[in-house]
């Protein structure tokens, strides 16, 4: 079983993406906060990271840069509901698998997710 973590300080949106990756077999960590989402990694090394871009303390690209620094095979599918394409060249750049807007659609995401 995959393991997944959710991050995004929209704790609805954390919560209800958790559920319906849940229902596709993943297991689901969650973090509100890039400080919260930088201990799960290190304590349960999820496989994938699902890491919105803006967040109240630190920015995703901070945590897709540390986190890549310390585990380079956790895939990172970073959100955003702003597009700018100099920030996804950004996140690319850092490591990102891919980048994807919200609103989000949870079958698309898991079909995204199937993929890496």
């Amino acid at each position: 079983m995959k393991k997944i973590l959710v991050i995004d300080d929209e704790l609805e949106f954390v919560n209800d993406f958790a559920k319906g990756l849940e229902i596709f077999g993943y297991e689901v960590y969650k973090a509100a906060d890039g400080e919260g989402a930088l201990n799960v990694i290190d304590n349960k090394k999820p496989d994938i990271v699902l890491c919105d871009y803006r967040l109240s303390d630190i920015d995703g690209d901070k945590i897709l840069e540390k986190a890549k620094a310390q585990y380079p095979q956790i895939k990172f599918v970073m959100i955003t509901a702003y597009y700018d394409e100099a920030v996804e060249k950004r996140l690319r750049s850092l490591g990102a698998n891919e980048v994807v807007f919200k609103p989000i659609v949870l079958t698309e995401i898991e079909s995204l997710l199937a993929k890496l």
